[in-house]
């Protein structure tokens, strides 16, 4: 049996969204389960027959916190039907960086391994299918390890970041407030270019050829609007200010990027 037989025949996908679907027709895995049944094409208690479930469920920000509610209950749901012994949970969503541990403490499983996503929502399937970053981390070896060789038997490059969970977490919100955060500085960018009547587009010419600057996030419209939208950039970076340390700074790029997003303004 090869190992795409092993990761089709043995995995299921929870939460059918653009993250669920896209690792699906990556992974080329068929069975999958959403919280709305609508979207399902197995029951609840049927992902317990099956040894990789990978969970892509949403993680909306409420009250500045990551929601990760529904992938609690549900893996609390699962280990009252019974999982198998060699079960392994591989955490796709977006979460707070110690979200794995606590599971693991809450619920007294130990093969969980962090796996976020790094897809752009227009283009999720392409980037599934062919991953530029890979990051797994988890305190049980084996687990990670055994994820880390279904990947490597599917994508010949690149090769996975190996790392605990909390860490594989964290390098979620660096990359989004990271990208969010170069957004901010190329709109404040372009407005003082338009005040003080200097070329932005020479500016950003130069900006994306530096050696040391940036090929990305510098054009201050994106599908006709501003600021760093999408289902992704703002969320996280909201419920990362309420974790980081120097808040103020998160706070205020936040505040600059609302006004972008809220405004209309082409001028």
């Amino acid at each position: 049996m090869n190992k795409d037989s092993v990761i089709v025949g043995h995995s299921v996908i929870l939460g059918w969204g653009v993250v669920g679907q896209a690792h699906a027709k990556a992974f080329g895995i068929e069975a999958h389960y959403d919280i709305d049944s609508s979207k399902s094409n197995i029951e609840l208690k049927d992902i317990i027959k099956y040894k990789y479930i990978w969970i892509c469920l949403p993680t909306p920000t409420i009250n500045n916190e990551c929601y990760t509610k529904d992938i609690s209950e549900t893996v609390t749901k699962l280990i009252k039907i019974g999982l198998r012994n060699d079960a392994i949970i591989i955490i796709r969503s977006t979460v707070y960086p110690g979200f794995n541990y606590d599971l693991c403490e809450g619920t007294g499983l130990k093969r969980i391994v962090s796996n976020p996503e790094f897809l752009s929502e227009d283009t999720a399937t392409q980037d599934a299918g062919k991953p530029d970053l890979i990051v797994l981390g988890g305190e049980d070896n084996d687990s990670v390890n055994q994820i880390a060789s279904l990947y490597k038997g599917r994508f010949k490059y690149p090769d996975p970041v190996i790392t605990d969970s909390r860490t594989a977490e964290f390098i979620k919100y660096a990359l989004n407030t990271f990208f969010v955060t170069k957004v901010v500085f190329c709109n404040q960018l372009y407005d003082s270019a338009q005040d003080l009547n200097a070329n932005y587009s020479v500016v950003k010419k130069v900006l994306e050829e530096h050696k040391w600057g940036s090929q990305n996030h510098f054009d201050p419209f994106h599908k006709g609007k501003r600021g760093g939208g999408g289902r992704c950039l703002p969320k996280d970076l909201e419920a990362f200010g309420n974790l980081a340390i120097n808040q103020n700074l998160w706070y205020y790029i936040e505040e600059l990027n609302n006004r972008y997003l809220n405004s209309n303004n082409k001028n």
